[in-house]
Parts: structure tokens; sequence; C-alpha cells
């Protein structure tokens, strides 16, 4: 009598993503810098494109795009302009994967919300 065995192997493309810090307040006209770390790649993920996206006019990010390779970490400047007057400000980071040959078709995304004031 002949037994099977049947395996499956479930590959899990994925990372971690950490922004720090996590709340700080930057002064109307000022300036603060946001450092993301990117770790644990798992599966295809070979390297991290980040994307700042405000949800506030008069908040703005330097760079808007810039990508990690492996592990790793990079800075965005955040900017807030002296005439802004929405009282609940937000930004994202976005964070996706991407493999070796710079694709993101299939590839995890992440995002961290930024809790701050002014």
């Amino acid at each position: 009598m002949r037994k099977w065995l049947w395996l499956s192997l479930v590959v899990t493309n994925d990372f971690t993503m950490t922004c720090t810090p996590g709340a700080f307040s930057v002064p109307k006209g000022g300036q603060a810098t946001l450092t993301v770390t990117v770790e644990n790649l798992k599966g295809q993920v070979a390297k991290v494109q980040l994307k700042f996206e405000s949800g506030t006019v008069g908040v703005d990010g330097s760079p808007l795009t810039q990508v990690v390779e492996g592990a790793g970490s990079a800075q965005f400047v955040i900017s807030v302009k002296s005439g802004i007057t929405d009282n609940k400000p937000f930004f994202y980071i976005y964070g996706r994967g991407m493999n070796s040959e710079n694709r993101t078709s299939g590839m995890p995304q992440k995002d961290c919300r930024v809790q701050w004031s002014y």
C-alpha cells in the first residue's frame, strides 16, 4: 500500500516598518526629521519603496519617495508652512515591497500614520 504525503509551501512576502519618533511636535514654519526603519524582509521582498503623502495642505515631506535596499532606514524632513490652518494635521509614510527586479505587483504594502501637533 502506498502512502502519499502532501506538502504545501507557503511563501510570505512581508517586511516590518517603523517610524520614529511616533509622536512629535513641529512649530508652524518649522521642520522635523522622521526616520523610517525597514526590517524582517521575507520571501521575494528585496527592498522597500517609501513614499510620503500628506493629508493636510501646508505639510510637506522631502524627499517624496525613497528606496531602502534590504534592511535599513531612511529619513524624511517634514516641513510645516507658517500659514497652516488645519487643526488636525496628519500624513502617511507608505512602504511597498519590491522584488529584485523592482516590481511591486503582488507585494505587501504597509504604512505609518504619524500623529503630531504644531
